[in-house]
């Protein structure tokens, strides 16, 4: 029998945490993000972090990322991957 494939919503999520712990060179790992729900901030994703991450959704998305917008350092996971719902993103895996 075989597993039923991911939602795109959990596909979307689980690369960006991907991206998003690559952005903070490891300090957060992707289960670690994929399991919380506590703002980015709280998390302690630094503004650099948020700066490779917005660099990394820009390559492989290409949709732009306001840094400036002081609700991206409120959202969490979900909020950012609804974020980029919103942009158009669709997962690709």
């Amino acid at each position: 029998m075989n597993a039923a494939a991911p939602a795109p919503a959990d596909a979307l999520r689980r690369r960006l945490a991907a991206l998003l712990s690559d952005a903070t060179d490891g300090q957060l790992g992707q289960d670690e993000l994929l399991a919380s729900d506590t703002s980015l901030t709280a998390l302690g994703v630094s503004s650099l972090a948020l700066l490779r991450l917005a660099d990394g959704l820009e390559e492989e998305y290409e949709v732009l990322i306001d840094l400036g917008d002081p609700a991206l350092h409120a959202e969490g996971l979900d909020g950012l991957a609804e974020r980029l719902r919103r942009l158009g993103v669709e997962p690709t895996g």
